[in-house]
Formats: structure tokens, sequence, C-alpha cells
């Protein structure tokens, strides 16, 4: 499977994981390429619940994602996935939401 910055990738969190959690590859493609990388940059999300909210460094997934369901990625959070550990793919992040995702990174990371 060829991974890309900005694919939503089902990741599995243990070994006991069947179908994963949606994540956000954030990785470069040279990276994510090379074989002797075996593992990359990941903003992970988890289902949203109709009662739940959206915390500030969340943004919110949908259906023009990819995603058969609405997902709250965490932008304060940036984790390593392993590329064994992709269980699947699940869609592309929209040009929108890629935007909002860059902000609020910058901002919950301070990078500027």
């Amino acid at each position: 499977m060829r991974l890309r910055r900005w694919d939503i990738v089902f990741v599995r969190t243990d070994e006991k994981d069947t179908t994963g959690h949606p994540g956000i590859v954030l990785s470069h493609e040279d990276m994510l390429n090379d074989p002797r990388h075996q593992r990359f940059n990941v903003l992970m999300g988890s289902k949203k619940s109709p009662a739940g909210s959206a915390e500030p460094r969340h943004v919110l997934l949908d259906g023009a994602d990819g995603l058969e369901f609405m997902t709250l990625v965490d932008c304060g959070l940036v984790v390593v996935g392993r590329k064994t550990s992709v269980l699947r793919m699940g869609g592309v992040v929209s040009w929108e939401r890629r935007k909002e995702i860059q902000r609020k990174v910058r901002a919950y990371l301070g990078l500027g």
C-alpha cells in the first residue's frame, strides 16, 4: 500500500484491534516511500458521537473526506504510526480541511 501525505488511513492501535482508528498521514512522501523508514507521523482521529462536542484543537472530517462517519481529529498531538499497522485506506483530506488542520497544528504545537 502506497501512503501519501493527507491520506486517511485506519491504523491498528494494538495487536487485538481489528478495525483500527482513522488517522491523517503527515509525513513527506520521501520518507513514506523509503523502505528503510517503517514509521510515519500521523494525526489520530476518533468517531464523533452525536452528543459529543469538538474542542478548539479538533477538526471534524466527514463524507467529503471519504469517511463513512463523522470523525474528530486531534491537531494538538502528532503520533508515530508503523507502516505495518495500517489496515486500510479511508479517503483523502479535502482541500478546505487541510488548511484548517495546518493552522491548528501550527497553533497547538507552537510552530507559529
